[in-house]
C-alpha cells in the first residue's frame, strides 16, 4: 500500500547504488540459470514477477518495496492506476504511453499464453518463423511494460527463455545486462508500441531483424533475419 501523506514516487533502479555491478552479476547467473533449467523457463514465461523481484528487490525505493515484482494495475498496491509513457526518440517533446494499468494484467497474461501455444509448433518451423515468435513476445512485452522499472531486463530474459525452448543458441553479442541495444532497436519498439493494428507488421519485422544478431545457429547465416 502507499503510505499514509506521501504520493507514490518515481523508480529508476540505475540511479541505486551498486547497481550495474550488482545487475551484471545478477543477469549472468540468470542467463545461466535460463540456459541449463527447463522447469525455470517455463515458469518465467509463465509468470515474470518472481524473476522481476529477484533482480530488482534491493533496488527499490525506501518504503516502496511492491515496485519489485508487481504488475502495474495490481490492486491494493501504490502501483494501481499507475500508468507509464516515455519520449518519442525522434521527437523528445513528445511522448507515447504503454498499456493501461487495469489492462495490464490481462494483457500479459493472455500475450504468455499465446507463446507458450506458439512455441510448440515453433518448435518444427523455419528458423524465420521461430524469429518471428520470439519477436511476437518481445514487442508486446514492450508494448505492455508491466513493471514501473526493469521491463527491458524481464524482456531479455523471456527472449532468451523462449529461443532456448526453441534450441537456438544466443549470440555472443546478447546480455540481459547491460542493455545490448540503443535507438536502431529502440525505435521500431516504439513504432510498434504507438502503431495502430493494420501497420504493426511492418514495425515487428524491423525488430525481427535487429533481434537475428541476437541469435547464432542458423541464424549466422546470411539474411537469417530478413523474410524469405
Amino acid at each position: 500500500m502507499t503510505p499514509v501523506g506521501r504520493a507514490a514516487p518515481e523508480w529508476q533502479a540505475y540511479a541505486m547504488p551498486n547497481y550495474h555491478e550488482v545487475m551484471t552479476r545478477a543477469c549472468a547467473e540468470l542467463q545461466h540459470h535460463i540456459l541449463v533449467d527447463p522447469a525455470y523457463r517455463s515458469s518465467i514465461l509463465t509468470d515474470p514477477r518472481d524473476l522481476h523481484q529477484a533482480l530488482f528487490a534491493q533496488f527499490t525505493p525506501p518504503g516502496y518495496p511492491e515496485y519489485a515484482g508487481t504488475y502495474r494495475g495490481t490492486a491494493g498496491t501504490s502501483l494501481e492506476g499507475r500508468r507509464m509513457g516515455a519520449p518519442q526518440i525522434l521527437d523528445l517533446k513528445k511522448s507515447f504511453a504503454f498499456e493501461e494499468p487495469e489492462k495490464v494484467i490481462a494483457s500479459l497474461d493472455f500475450m504468455l499464453s499465446e507463446v507458450r501455444r506458439e512455441l510448440i509448433p515453433a518448435q518444427a518451423a523455419t528458423p524465420y518463423v521461430q524469429l518471428l515468435t520470439l519477436t511476437h513476445l518481445f514487442c508486446w512485452f514492450g508494448k505492455i511494460h508491466p513493471f514501473l522499472d526493469g521491463n527491458g531486463h524481464v524482456q531479455r530474459a523471456l527472449f532468451a527463455a523462449a529461443a532456448t525452448e526453441l534450441a537456438i543458441p544466443l549470440a555472443p553479442r546478447f546480455a540481459i545486462h547491460p542493455r545490448p541495444f540503443d535507438s536502431l532497436l529502440a525505435w521500431p519498439l516504439e513504432m510498434f508500441t504507438r502503431a495502430v493494428p493494420e501497420q504493426r507488421e511492418h514495425f515487428l519485422a524491423m525488430v525481427a531483424e535487429y533481434l537475428s544478431s541476437w541469435l547464432a545457429g542458423p541464424f549466422d547465416l546470411p539474411a537469417s533475419g530478413i523474410a524469405p
